[in-house]
Parts: C-alpha cells; sequence; structure tokens
C-alpha cells in the first residue's frame, strides 16, 4: 500500500458556469488529466504566444464524471471501488487512514465525500464498510477499537464536523502537537 495516492475527478459544469458560458477544458485519458489552454483571440498577437497549448498531469486515479451518458463515466461506486475499498483493507490491517478532499468550494469534495441519498459517497460506504467487517470479527479472541473524526479546513480554521455547532459559531479545534500522539486537535 502506497504512502499517499492521489486522484482527481472532473464534474460536470454547474448551472452558473454553463449560464456564462464555461466549457469543460480538462480530458481524462487513464491515470492522466489534460488541461487544454483554450487559445484567447482577443489577445493581440505581441502578447505572447496565443496557440492553444494542453498541459498533462499524471495521478494515481482519474475519474471523469461528467456525463452518465458517457461509457467512461465514473459514479460514486467505482470512486469507492478504487478509494474506499484501500480505505477499508488499510484499516483491516491496523493502519491509521486519512482520506483528504481538497479543492477550492464547489468543487464537488462534498458529493465525493458524503454523496446523495441516492448516490451515496466515500464516507458512509466507508464507515458501513468499517462496521460490517467488525461484525465479522466479533467472535475473534482479540479487540478492535474504531475512532473516526471528520474535520473541515477552511480559512485556516479546523472545525470538527461531527461536533454540534451554534449557528452563529461554528466550533473550531485548535491544533495541538504531543511527542506520544503527534498533532492532535482539541
Amino acid at each position: 500500500m502506497a504512502n499517499v495516492q492521489v486522484a482527481v475527478r472532473v464534474r460536470p459544469l454547474s448551472q452558473r458556469e454553463t449560464k456564462e458560458g464555461g466549457r469543460i477544458i480538462v480530458e481524462v485519458d487513464d491515470k492522466v488529466a489534460k488541461i487544454r489552454n483554450v487559445k484567447v483571440d482577443s489577445r493581440p498577437e505581441s502578447f505572447g504566444d496565443t496557440r492553444e497549448k494542453v498541459v498533462a498531469f499524471g495521478f494515481d486515479y482519474c475519474y471523469w464524471s461528467v456525463n452518465p451518458e458517457d461509457p467512461h463515466y465514473a459514479s460514486q461506486e467505482a470512486v469507492f471501488q478504487d478509494l474506499g475499498t484501500e480505505v477499508l483493507s488499510g484499516a483491516a490491517k491496523g493502519y491509521n487512514i486519512c482520506l483528504f478532499a481538497y479543492g477550492q468550494t464547489g468543487t464537488g469534495k462534498t458529493y465525493t465525500m458524503l454523496g446523495t441519498p441516492a448516490s451515496v459517497g466515500l464516507t458512509p460506504r466507508i464507515c458501513e464498510g468499517l462496521f460490517i467487517r467488525e461484525d465479522d470479527c466479533a467472535l475473534l479472541p482479540y479487540s478492535r477499537s474504531i475512532k473516526v473524526s471528520f474535520l473541515e479546513i477552511y480559512n485556516e480554521r479546523v472545525r470538527d464536523l461531527l461536533k454540534q455547532s451554534n449557528q452563529n459559531k461554528s466550533y473550531t479545534l485548535r491544533v495541538r502537537s504531543t511527542q506520544r500522539w503527534g498533532p492532535t486537535f482539541k
């Protein structure tokens, strides 16, 4: 199991992006995401190169989740089969696991992590998998402990997503570090 794996998921355009004339400039080819820098005709010729450019980036996983009708469409289930089962496998072996969603607001992190009732995301599937495995191990002669935390880091503030917060003020955590436990949040 690799220490860190990186996945990218391309989502459909939002209604606002479609209304503003946006278009998808990312292509997915196996484990490579290609970004097409569209030629801008309004720039004067003397202002740099105006030819279209393609820049490619390699990842451990690339998911095309733009159109469910597309044969290459990556559903929540497909993402779970790659990423979620790896998390469950590592946890079953006793490893501490971290699943980290990163990106700008509106890029699909919450959808990928939580999903919707009709299209469940990674977090509920992983939780279900943890407890199914726990039930399978109930008769074994050793004990197991499962600890889960869900945190959001936004504007350099850490928020506990499992702790109820006041509507006026969210519950923020302070970052602490100890020799025994390393970085912790309290």
